[in-house]
C-alpha cells in the first residue's frame, strides 16, 4: 500500500516533467517574422501576410464582419511613411492616417467613416529592438468626429526615423510593445 504522502510526491513530479517536455503557456511557440532587417518574433498562431504596398500585417486575431479590418497590427515601410498622413508624410504629433483623401472607414464599424481625429494619450521613446529606440505615441481615435457616444479605439504607433520602420496596431494587440522590444536588428 502507498501512503498519500508519496502520491503527492508523484504527481509533483510527473507534472514537472509534463511541463519540461510540453513547455509552460509562457513559453508559448513563436516563430521569426522579417522586416526590412528587423526580426520579431510573433506567437506562432499569428499569421503575416505582404502588401502590395511592401509593407506586412500581421493576423493576431478575429475578422469581425462589421469591422473594416481583421485584428491586427502592420509594419510598414518608407511607402507607409511617405504616405502616413493622409498622403503626407507621416509626423509623430498627429494620429497615423495613411494613404486617404480625408474620410475612412473606421476599424472598428466599417459603416463609419473616420474623420481624422485623435487625442494624443502619450508619447514616449521606447526600446524597439536591440540597440534601437522608437518614437511611441498612443491616441484615443474618434470614428464619427469627437460627438458623445461616438464609436472610439486606441491607435498606437512605433516609428523609426532612423530605420524607416512603423508599426501601427488600432487593435492594442496585447504584449507588442515587449515584441517590439526584443526584436533584433541585422
Amino acid at each position: 500500500m502507498v501512503p498519500i504522502r508519496s502520491l503527492g510526491v508523484i504527481t509533483t513530479i510527473a507534472l514537472s516533467a509534463s511541463l519540461v517536455l510540453t513547455g509552460s503557456p509562457a513559453q508559448a511557440a513563436t516563430k521569426p517574422v522579417f522586416f526590412r532587417g528587423l526580426t520579431v518574433q510573433i506567437p506562432a498562431k499569428w499569421t503575416a501576410k505582404r502588401l502590395v504596398t511592401g509593407d506586412l500585417h500581421i493576423f493576431t486575431g478575429a475578422c469581425s464582419r462589421k469591422a473594416a479590418e481583421c485584428e491586427g497590427f502592420t509594419l510598414g515601410g518608407p511607402v507607409a511613411i511617405k504616405y502616413g498622413n493622409e498622403n503626407k508624410k507621416y509626423t509623430p504629433d498627429q494620429p497615423y492616417r495613411g494613404a486617404s483623401t480625408g474620410a475612412t472607414e473606421c476599424v472598428l464599424d466599417k459603416r463609419i467613416f473616420a474623420n481624422g481625429t485623435g487625442n494624443l494619450v502619450r508619447t514616449s521613446k521606447v526600446p524597439f529592438g536591440a540597440g534601437q529606440r522608437a518614437q511611441f505615441t498612443e491616441w484615443k481615435r474618434f470614428c464619427d468626429g469627437k460627438k458623445p457616444n461616438s464609436v472610439t479605439y486606441t491607435q498606437r504607433v512605433w516609428f523609426s526615423q532612423a530605420k524607416q520602420v512603423i508599426v501601427i496596431d488600432e487593435w492594442k494587440t496585447p504584449g507588442l510593445g515587449d515584441i517590439l522590444g526584443k526584436a533584433v536588428w541585422k
